[in-house]
């Protein structure tokens, strides 16, 4: 069957602009800011102090609404605030009414920041997601995704995948970040505030930071159909590129913002002159506002002084990982209502008059086709283009394409490259006199440009280096040209914990000095980020935070984006450093390539991907339900053997793990074992492979491999 269009159903917001959809959009029409002077609290330390806050009574209610067990459900105030809007997406889709089945009922959640304990440490990233889908009865697919400040967009175009593969009826795709004062020191560091409330595309003397969560309801048209729904507007498309360019400034020529705002045109079938309105990114800062006025001269030519584009962050700030959602959410509000939010403190006389900003009005004009953008440290970029709905849109086909694997390469203590870690692996040696140690070695070579090598941290020269190893085992011949489609899919379970300690650690110090550095690092999608940069590679990006099903999760997303036609290639890079005694530093990576593309160059391929699913863990059902659950479907003829956390639930086949040779290495375990299989599979011709990937409380989910 066809699929259907992607249609939104329910919204939800909270921001300082407002504490639900209605105040949001009043805010909007009225030139409400939200954004006010912290003259007492922990923000009055700063030079910069207006921030976007949440007033606490407005969303700490979450609290009680999740009943008795709300502490074990782990309500803190990150995940209140996700709860207020997400439960307001949810009953405003009618949803609370007439629940799906919540093994169809998916979640992805964007957020830029790891939430801290009690105790000084930090929750799993992905643990908010976790609390959300507990409370609101998900357990279909989910995903937490890590792009910075463009992870709320990325997330409504992850959620339409989701739903154009089948893999779920409804999914709530949203994001959420609170203010916390490391990141607050951090900007304040890089002299990225500004000491008024932010004036974007005018007077960009820096930003504001800000608070919150959004989250649409999407699901497929026929869906929505037949449940009754009110349908609210169409996700038409989505684009994803990488600048490869600077780990905190965006590529001043707007070449990678052009790229993505081209592919979700592309992927929406529409062309520039479709376009009635833009959403735009609009921090405030110099470089951010520069950047998207080549963007929009870039794609919309001479139509660019005649297309508004406004910036909703002077309302409320930069909320991070929830800004995508909330700017999502304030399109789906301009095509209901037919009027374009402005911008508001502009100044006519220090503003660009060549480009409409809609400034400091807002202005009822028809709308039909908003492209909203977001861009982000790390250099990821999003643009998703949304459209009132017409039920008689028919849905495209996605294409039926086999994705193979043609290179592998693992950075272990168990050896550098495929050829060294296969010969330990097939010994089955084990421990420090096998040579076996808790990380890797890379003396000897550069796998970057120097500098670039030398400033990296330790996490990034490891993904770097299992790229390029990988590139070389797949034998790939890349003209430049060819390198802006080559897409990355990073997954890591915590990313540099190296950059953590230390930037926190100056934070302790000195908030007023932090380590800048490190601060740039402290983004989970960093080192997807510096892959890119050292390789060259601006194709589709995006950061996978699923604790020890990161990597299968990535390798999902990069299977998606091959079958949807957006990739011929596509690298799956994981990489995470030892988080105790127990644990080891390391990294892979898996080259992906569409079988077409593989046998136009005469590539040799390790195995052929047969399937992946991952579900969310649901109360009351077993490992092996759950298990089932995510091969439902899959041809598992001939299966040989089982990789990873398995053993249980296959009973009577091989069970193998990465784990028993290197240890337990975070996102990278399930990378190896991949790597493992793959491998096993073109040596010795084996069978069907399973790879099981399980993150405790979160998600459990499956790649089978079968031979080319």
């Amino acid at each position: 069957m066809a699929p259907q269009p992607v249609v939104v159903t329910g919204v939800g917001v909270i921001c300082a602009a407002g504490r639900d959809t209605t105040d949001f959009w009043t805010s909007l029409m009225g030139g409400r800011s939200g954004i006010d002077e912290a003259t007492t609290g922990p923000f009055a330390e700063f030079d910069a102090r207006f921030a976007g806050r949440v007033p606490d009574e407005w969303f700490m209610a979450e609290v009680g609404a999740a009943g008795p067990e709300a502490g074990a459900a782990g309500i803190d105030r990150t995940a209140a605030l996700a709860m207020a809007a997400a439960r307001e997406a949810f009953e405003g889709a009618g949803l609370d009414r007439a629940r799906p089945e919540p093994a169809r009922v998916g979640l992805v959640l964007g957020k830029c920041q790891a939430t801290p304990t009690a105790e000084g440490d930090y929750q799993p990233i992905h643990r908010t997601a976790d609390v959300v889908a507990e409370l609101l009865g998900s357990s279909g697919p989910r995903v937490l995704l890590s792009t910075a400040c463009a992870a709320g967009g990325n997330c409504i175009g992850l959620a339409r995948d989701k739903l154009l593969t089948g893999e779920a009826d409804v999914v709530l795709a949203g994001g959420v970040d609170p203010l916390q004062f490391g990141t607050y020191a951090g900007f304040a560091g890089l002299r990225a505030l500004s000491t008024d409330p932010c004036r974007p595309y005018s007077a960009s003397t820096g930003l504001n930071l800000g608070e919150g969560a959004a989250f649409l309801v999407v699901e497929r048209l026929d869906h929505a159909r037949e449940r009754g729904a009110t349908i609210l507007a169409e996700v038409a498309g989505y684009g994803l590129s990488a600048d490869a360019y600077h780990a905190t400034a965006p590529d001043p020529t707007g070449r990678g913002g052009t790229s993505a705002v081209r592919r979700a045109l592309a992927d929406a079938g529409l062309g520039p002159d479709d376009v009635d309105y833009v959403c735009g990114h609009g921090t405030g800062t110099p470089a951010n506002d520069a950047m998207e006025r080549n963007v929009m001269r870039n794609v919309f030519g001479d139509r660019a002084s005649s297309v508004p584009t406004s910036g909703i962050k002077s309302f409320l700030g930069h909320t991070l990982g929830a800004a995508g959602a909330i700017e999502g959410v304030a399109s789906v509000l301009a095509i209901m209502h037919q009027t374009a939010p402005p911008t508001i403190g502009f100044d006519d006389d220090a503003g660009d008059s060549s480009l409409d900003f809609v400034p400091n009005r807002a202005r009822s004009m028809p709308i039909d086709t908003v492209v909203s953008t977001n861009y982000a440290f790390g250099g990821n970029n999003v643009a998703v283009v949304l459209r009132a709905p017409d039920e008689n849109r028919p849905g495209a086909e996605l294409p039926e394409r086999d994705v193979v694997i043609t290179g592998l390469g693992p950075v272990t203590g168990a050896g550098v490259g495929i050829g060294d870690f296969s010969a330990v692996v097939a010994g089955g040696a084990v421990g420090p006199d096998a040579g076996v140690t808790p990380q890797p070695d890379l003396g000897g070579r550069a796998f970057a440009p120097r500098t670039m090598w030398r400033q990296a941290n330790t996490l990034s020269k490891l993904a770097i280096a299992a790229s390029r190893l990988a590139w070389e085992d797949a034998a790939l011949a890349l003209r430049r040209t060819e390198l802006e489609n080559v897409g990355v899919m990073y997954a890591t379970e915590s990313g540099s914990r190296e950059s953590v300690d230390d930037y926190d650690d100056s934070v302790l110090a000195n908030p007023n000095s932090p380590a800048i550095h490190s601060f740039s690092n402290v983004v989970l999608n960093a080192t997807g980020g510096a892959v890119c940069q050292a390789l060259g590679f601006r194709g589709p990006t995006t950061t996978v935070c699923g604790g020890e099903a990161s990597a299968t999760l990535a390798m999902e997303c990069g299977i998606e984006t091959i079958r949807a036609g957006k990739a011929e290639v596509v690298f799956v890079v994981a990489a995470d450093e030892a988080a105790g005694a127990d644990r080891v530093t390391g990294a892979s990576a898996i080259v992906l390539e569409s079988a077409e593309h593989a046998r136009e160059r005469g590539a040799t391929p390790y195995a052929r991907i047969v399937s992946s699913r991952h579900v969310g863990e649901s109360a009351g059902s077993t490992a092996a339900e759950e298990f089932d659950r995510t091969v439902a479907g899959a041809d598992l003829t001939g299966l040989d053997a089982v990789y990873g956390d398995g053993a249980e639930l296959v009973p009577g086949k091989t069970s193998v793990s990465t784990a028993g040779v290197t240890g337990r290495c975070g996102s990278v375990t399930g990378a190896l074992d991949v790597v493992m299989a793959a491998e096993r599979i073109a040596r010795e011709g084996a069978g069907t492979a399973v790879v099981h990937a399980y993150a405790p409380g979160s998600v459990r989910g499956t790649v089978v491999l079968g031979r080319p």
